[in-house]
């Protein structure tokens, strides 16, 4: 930069010296060699110099006007008409060149404020770009995330049990949280930092564990460096947690939280559905006072049974069963006596048969029980063990010790009957003939 400058300088000087010692010493050819004043201000016309351009016009004009005087030119008039035209000539040069620079300095000013306009447009524009890749990759962020939630949704929905939900849902986390531990917990809190979320019913994230200042470092095992523990609220009580474990610290963010809040509450949410589905259809083929199947529920199940009898050529057998004297019970002690009364009998009846059995209450104090795989004679059994238990049952009311007892009947599938009616009406006929036979008795033939 100090090398170029100093070129700038030192040339036009260089002209202007040379010029003017030529004009000096061959003065009688001041036409000719005066003109060459005009390269300097050429030089300079490439140049933004303007101070020096000007002195050294104002010397070359000085020149122009007094040596013409001292040259043999003729006389000082023609002299100074010379002198004056020469001037004149150099100084319509200077005019023209100075005139050509303002003019490319005006354009390349205003080429520059143009570049420096459409700089501006193209920094806006690329800002415009920018906010606008912003914003399309969090509206498609957000397109997938819907789509995830209405898949986790989907996914959940069709689940048809509980622990068909839980498995979904861990393959659920591992998917959305690739590389990092998911756990699902039952129950109540197992750990301080559980036990922090059930105290303050809120979601637990944690980013870096060496720098947490909620809890003691003490709570955090080895390779719990990021964590979220999130509640599982079922029915508005807090049943289990959601936990996700990284030894990377930093691995949750407050996005995965909320992604995680969101996957808790549709898993919950349907567990809810499940169950309120399971204890519609419980109500619906359960007498909600005794606990046991409704008579709709038996119609159902003698059916399947009979059907499973004909296929496997396995027996199955019938026990209807009715209270004694309930009507004078109930009138006597009054329908919460009798409500209790037929409680105990059901109870009696459940713990009495198995699990593969059927129990239900057939209407009012009438009972029926179906024995899967079971004779007649070993059906009597089992209706014996029931009558003797509620024989020895005590019953208080109102400081009142009382009792009750009941009559049994009992049929077999399909030795004693071909369809399900029949086989209903061959035991209740026998409960009839044991209720006219003294009562408090099992009657099978």
């Amino acid at each position: 930069m100090i090398d170029n400058k100093l070129i700038r300088f030192s040339a036009p000087f260089a002209i202007f010296a040379a010029v003017s010692w030529m004009v000096w010493r061959y003065n009688q050819f001041f036409l000719w060699i005066f003109p060459a004043y005009g390269l300097v201000f050429i030089w300079f016309s490439f140049f933004q110099e303007k101070e020096l351009k000007f002195i050294f016009m104002f010397l070359a004009t000085g020149i122009g006007f007094v040596l013409p005087r001292l040259a043999p030119l003729g006389s000082p008039v023609e002299a100074a008409l010379l002198g004056f035209g020469e001037v004149a000539a150099l100084w319509a040069l200077f005019y023209a060149l100075n005139s050509s620079q303002n003019r490319r300095q005006a354009g390349a000013e205003r080429l520059s404020s143009e570049a420096a306009e459409h700089a501006g447009r193209a920094r806006a524009l690329e800002s415009e770009l920018k906010m606008y890749k912003e914003h399309m990759g969090a509206l498609k962020d957000r397109i997938r995330f819907q789509a995830g939630l209405s898949a986790y949704i989907h996914t959940l929905s069709s689940c048809a049990t509980a622990d068909e939900i839980k498995a979904r849902l861990r393959d659920m986390l591992k998917k959305q949280f690739p590389g990092v531990t998911a756990e699902l917990e039952s129950g109540a809190a197992r750990d301080s930092l559980a036990d922090w979320v059930a105290q303050r019913k809120i979601p637990l994230l944690v980013k870096n564990s060496a720098e947490e200042n909620r809890l003691s470092s003490e709570v955090f095992s080895e390779g719990q460096r990021s964590l979220v523990v999130v509640p599982l609220n079922l029915f508005g009580s807090m049943t289990g947690f959601i936990r996700l474990v990284s030894a990377e610290p930093n691995r949750f963010s407050t996005p995965d939280l909320r992604t995680l809040e969101i996957i808790s509450t549709i898993a919950t949410v349907s567990m809810e559905n499940i169950h309120m589905f399971e204890r519609v259809r419980e109500l619906a083929i359960k007498d909600g006072l005794t606990g046991l199947f409704t008579h709709r529920a038996f119609q159902t199940r003698i059916e399947e049974e009979i059907l499973r009898a004909a296929r496997s050529k396995v027996p199955f057998s019938l026990i209807m069963s009715d209270i004694d004297h309930f009507k004078s019970y109930n009138d006597t002690y009054g329908h919460q006596a009798g409500d209790a009364v037929l409680k105990a009998v059901a109870r009696e009846l459940a713990e009495s048969i198995r699990d593969i059995d059927f129990a239900a209450r057939y209407g009012g104090e009438e009972f029926a029980v179906i024995l899967t795989g079971v004779g007649k004679a070993r059906a009597a059994g089992v209706a014996e063990h029931i009558r003797k238990a509620l024989e020895a049952r005590r019953f208080s009311f109102n400081g009142e010790v009382t009792r009750v007892t009941a009559s049994f009947g009992v049929a077999e599938f399909p030795a004693e009957a071909a369809i399900a009616s029949q086989l209903v009406r061959s035991a209740d006929e026998r409960l009839y003939r044991a209720k006219h036979g003294g009562r408090n008795r099992v009657v099978y033939e």
